[in-house]
């Protein structure tokens, strides 16, 4: 038999943690002398091993537990790193999200003081004719999608629009608040006379509105900022916000794919 000494050195691991084992049940040695002296088998330098490195891995107690009262070959213990493989996975898939947020969030704080540099304008957005898609999409981040439907249908329905080379394309979004999923949008883009509808495209006059507007370069993680910087301001003015908030995509992914070159136009409709 061994010592735990010289069991501790054979293994690798420590005295401290080979106690542990034995208080949670997981390694007993195979005597204990009426000094208190701990010794191992020889055969047991495996099974410790086995402890500690599903401990490393992240197993909880109870789980090497079950691992070692279960473990009868080779392939036992493989099904068992296959699970936690995928529960590390889909850890790692979570973590990365969380530090994808973290890193936006530190650039975010770096930039407010350039946010409340951002000037309201008050302006009054003229009417205008404007071919319109309104659909429930499922996230803002989807918006894209409804756009590449817009463009098919043109195509399928051989829609022959003139679109002036100038034309203001916007998304109006109905909801009354903000939603995780199932959103209420529906996409303008501006032309020069009304054309035939189709069941999904409709053309209308959209009469003109008075709003507060912020106008912005960069990407749209900036959009909930701005609105906030907007909200403040029409609070501060005594106004009210009187209809759907939409966004005038003046440079967007029609003409670049660098977000930085974005310039959006965030509007609420004011009285």
């Amino acid at each position: 038999m061994l010592k735990i000494s010289d069991f501790s050195k054979l293994s690798h691991i420590s005295i401290r943690m080979l106690r542990f084992y034995d208080e949670q049940g997981l390694l007993k040695p195979s005597e204990v002398k009426e000094n208190g002296y701990r010794y191992y088998e020889a055969t047991q330098l495996m099974t410790a091993l086995h402890i500690h490195y599903l401990s490393y891995l992240g197993f909880t107690t109870n789980k090497i537990r079950k691992v070692l009262s279960t473990y009868q070959d080779g392939k036992d213990i493989v099904d068992y790193l296959k699970i936690h493989l995928e529960e590390l996975q889909d850890e790692q898939t979570t973590l990365i999200e969380k530090i994808d947020s973290l890193t936006k969030t530190i650039d975010k704080i770096k930039q407010e003081d350039t946010l409340m540099n951002y000037q309201v304008e008050v302006k009054e957005i003229p009417g205008k004719m404007m071919m319109c898609k309104r659909a429930i999409i499922p996230t803002y981040q989807d918006e894209g999608l409804l756009w590449k439907e817009l463009m098919r249908e043109i195509h399928e329905n051989n829609l022959n629009v003139n679109i002036p080379n100038d034309s203001a394309c916007m998304a109006v979004f109905y909801d009354d608040g903000y939603k995780d999923k199932d959103v209420d949008v529906e996409i303008r883009i501006a032309v020069e006379r009304k054309y035939s509808d189709t069941p999904t495209i409709k053309f209308k006059e959209i009469p003109s509105v008075k709003v507060a507007s912020v106008t912005y370069n960069g990407g749209y993680e900036h959009i909930t900022e701005v609105c906030i910087h907007i909200a403040n301001w029409i609070s501060e003015h005594s106004l009210e916000i009187c209809g759907p908030d939409f966004s005038i995509y003046h440079v967007g992914f029609s003409q670049t794919n660098d977000p930085t070159k974005f310039v959006t136009e965030i509007c609420y409709p004011i009285a």
